[in-house]
C-alpha cells in the first residue's frame, strides 16, 4: 500500500470536503479531538448507501446517547482521508481499511481498537486460480461447498476439503513456481492487498521475478476472475471466494472450469482507529459501545460497512498490514 505523507493541502482539502450527519446537533464549529462537547466519527463513502449521512445516524445516535455528548458522522473521500482528519485534528474515529490502521498508528501515535469481522473472520486470504489445474495442482481438485453463497467450487494442493472450506491460508504456494515468463497473470491495480501486494510477496518468497511476468491488468476481484474464465489469464489473484461474485448466467460452467490452488498469508480486515488525543478511558468506552453495536442494530453493520461485528484488534493482525505497507511504500 502507498505510504502518503500527511500535507497541510490535504487537510485543507479535506475540511472543505466533509459531509456531516448528527444527533441532536448545536453548530458547534470545534472538531473537539476528544473534547467533552463533541466528537466527530469519520466514515467512507459506500457505494451501496445513496444517503449515507442519514443511514449512519443509529451508530451517532448510539454513541452520543451512550457516551453523553454529541457524536457527529462526517464523510470522507476515501480511507486515507479519513486517516489524515485523525491527523489533522478534524476526526477522533475513523472507519479505515487495515493499511490505514496501521498509518493512522505509525505517522500519528492513534490507536487500531477494532477490526470488521464477516461470519466470523477478521481477516481474509489472496487466492490464487487457474484454468490449468494440470500445471498447478499436486493432486486432484476436489469440490467444496463455499458457505456464503452455498454453491459448491473446486479447490486443490489443500485449500479446502470435501468437509471444511474455510480460506485459510499458506496454503500451495510452492505451486506459484510453475508460473514463469510465458504465463499470462491477471491482476489488480497495485494497491489491492488481495489482487496485488499479498500475492507479490508470495511470489517472491517463491523466488519468482514478478517484472518479468506477462500481466494482465484488471480492475476488480471479480475482473480477474473472468480474465482466468475468459482464457485471456492463465492464473488470477483475489480475494477469497471471489467466484461467488460471478452471476452463474454470464459463467454457466465457471465452478467446474476454475480450480483455486493456493492461498497466501492472513490478511486483516480493516476496522476502527481513535486518534490519541482522546483520553485513554474515553477511548475504551467508544470501543467497548462500538464493539457492542452488532448486538444493537445489526442491520446499519450491515448496511453500512458490509460487515456483522467488530472485535478487539490483534496487534499481529495490524502488523502484518504495515508489514505490507513497508513493502509497497513509494
Amino acid at each position: 500500500m502507498r505510504r502518503f505523507t500527511a500535507l497541510a493541502a490535504t487537510a485543507l482539502t479535506l475540511s472543505l470536503s466533509l459531509t456531516a450527519c448528527s444527533s441532536d446537533s448545536e453548530n458547534n464549529s470545534d472538531s473537539a479531538k476528544g473534547s467533552a462537547e463533541k466528537l466527530t466519527l469519520a466514515l467512507i463513502p459506500n457505494e451501496k448507501v445513496n444517503d449515507l449521512v442519514t443511514t449512519a445516524k443509529p451508530l451517532t445516535d448510539y454513541l452520543s446517547k451512550e457516551l453523553g455528548v454529541e457524536v457527529e458522522g462526517v464523510v470522507t473521500k476515501d480511507y486515507q482521508a479519513a486517516v489524515e482528519a485523525i491527523g489533522s485534528g478534524q476526526a477522533d474515529i475513523a472507519i479505515a481499511s487495515a493499511a490505514q490502521l496501521a498509518s493512522a498508528e505509525d505517522m500519528y501515535g492513534a490507536h487500531a481498537v477494532l477490526q470488521d469481522e464477516r461470519f466470523g473472520a477478521d481477516s481474509y486470504a489472496g487466492q490464487f486460480v487457474t484454468n490449468n489445474p494440470d500445471k498447478y495442482c499436486k493432486d486432484k481438485p476436489v469440490a467444496s461447498t463455499y458457505a456464503a453463497n452455498d454453491t459448491d467450487y473446486l479447490y486443490c494442493n489443500g485449500t479446502a476439503t470435501p468437509e471444511e472450506n474455510k480460506g485459510q491460508g499458506p496454503k500451495g504456494l510452492e505451486a506459484l513456481k510453475k508460473i514463469d515468463g510465458e504465463t499470462t497473470v491477471a491482476m489488480l491495480g497495485a494497491t489491492s492487498p488481495a489482487g496485488y501486494q499479498l500475492p507479490v510477496m508470495a511470489m517472491e518468497s517463491q523466488g519468482i521475478d514478478v517484472d518479468s511476468l506477462k500481466k494482465v491488468p484488471v480492475t476488480s476481484n471479480d475482473a480477474s476472475i473472468m480474465a482466468v474464465y475468459n482464457g485471456d489469464a492463465e492464473v488470477g489473484f483475489s480475494f477469497w471466494d471471489a467466484r461467488s461474485t460471478i452471476d452463474s448466467s454470464e459463467a454457466p460452467d465457471l465452478a467446474e472450469k476454475l480450480v483455486v490452488f493456493g492461498y497466501t498469508d492472513m490478511y486483516p480486515n480493516g476496522g476502527v482507529v481513535i486518534s490519541d488525543d482522546v483520553p485513554e478511558e474515553r477511548r475504551k468506552e467508544i470501543t467497548d459501545l462500538m464493539d457492542g453495536f452488532s448486538e444493537v442494530d445489526p442491520d446499519t453493520m450491515s448496511a453500512i460497512f458490509d460487515i456483522t461485528d467488530w472485535v478487539p484488534a490483534k496487534k499481529e493482525s495490524i502488523d502484518m498490514a504495515r508489514k505490507v505497507n513497508e513493502r509497497f511504500a513509494q
